[in-house]
């Protein structure tokens, strides 16, 4: 999406929830078990996974869901589009999909991916239990509902980000007084 907002001559800027909490877990993950929570391949991290989900979790529990966005709240540029890639989280009542609808005036796009097999669609589970338990409460409030397919071509990627904010400008003006 970054790549054909570029196109389009428009400033956006990719963030994650996720990153604060890597970053902050870079020495202890290193010296338990010797990987950069930050800077590490799909495999470990899927090692790691359990480790960064519970350390996520109990900041969460400690400030009601507020601790990572607030986090967050820092890296937002103004100047730009901000495309927030993982708003995962739907269990307390000021949590991310609260901040992201009330406080930050975001568009809420839940995508369900999926990889096409012989002609049916095989969609790709959230990666961990607390992430599958939110996965209904996000949905249930997100603005717009979206099944991708998984596209390994980057053109073809793009193309289909342009297919989708085309979608998305289309519905959205429909709401909008003329």
């Amino acid at each position: 999406m970054i790549k054909f907002l570029e196109r389009l001559g428009l400033e956006s800027k990719e963030l994650s929830i996720a990153t604060n909490l890597k970053k902050e877990l870079i020495a202890t993950s290193q010296d338990l078990y010797g990987i950069d929570s930050y800077n590490c391949s799909r495999e470990e991290k899927n090692l790691i996974r359990p480790f960064l989900v519970a350390h996520g979790q109990i900041r969460r529990n400690m400030s009601q869901g507020r601790h990572w966005i607030e986090k967050l709240n820092n890296d937002l540029d103004p100047q730009k589009i901000n495309i927030i890639t993982d708003v995962r989280f739907n269990e307390f009542e000021k949590d991310e999909v609260f901040w992201a609808k009330n406080e930050i005036n975001a568009v809420i796009i839940h995508v369900s991916r999926f990889i096409e097999k012989d002609g049916e669609r095989h969609f790709i589970p959230p990666a961990n239990p607390a992430e599958m338990e939110n996965d209904p409460k996000v949905k249930a409030e997100a603005d717009f509902v979206l099944n991708w397919a998984t596209e390994e071509n980057e053109v073809k990627r793009i193309f289909n980000c342009k297919k989708l904010l085309k979608w998305l400008q289309v519905i959205y003006a429909k709401g909008q007084p003329s």
